[in-house]
């Protein structure tokens, strides 16, 4: 029997690269047909530029992450996030 996918994935950033690097990253995800529907997420710092944040989180988002979470926003947009998903990810990763 095949592993169930995941619940949700989480993807950070510390470099300022993850503008980038998750824009190939999102597409591989995206090409397996078992991630297909996945929540994909990403946060962090993005870019190296800085003030750059719109564009970049509107890239990903059209790319096919489910949100983008600046490293400035803090934690409150990505808990409700998680709230919003089917109970059994919620759960899982033990939102409040």
């Amino acid at each position: 029997m095949p592993a169930a996918p995941p619940d949700l994935l989480v993807v950070s950033s510390v470099n300022g690269h993850g503008g980038q690097e998750g824009l190939r990253l999102i597409e591989a995800l995206r090409d397996r047909p078992e991630l297909v529907a996945t929540p994909v997420v990403i946060g962090g710092k993005l870019d190296v530029v800085g003030g750059g944040a719109g564009s970049t989180a509107a890239a990903l988002l059209a790319a096919g992450f489910d949100a983008v979470f600046d490293d400035g926003a803090g934690l409150t947009s990505f808990r409700s996030f998680v709230r919003a998903l089917p109970a059994r990810a919620g759960a899982a990763i033990g939102a409040p």
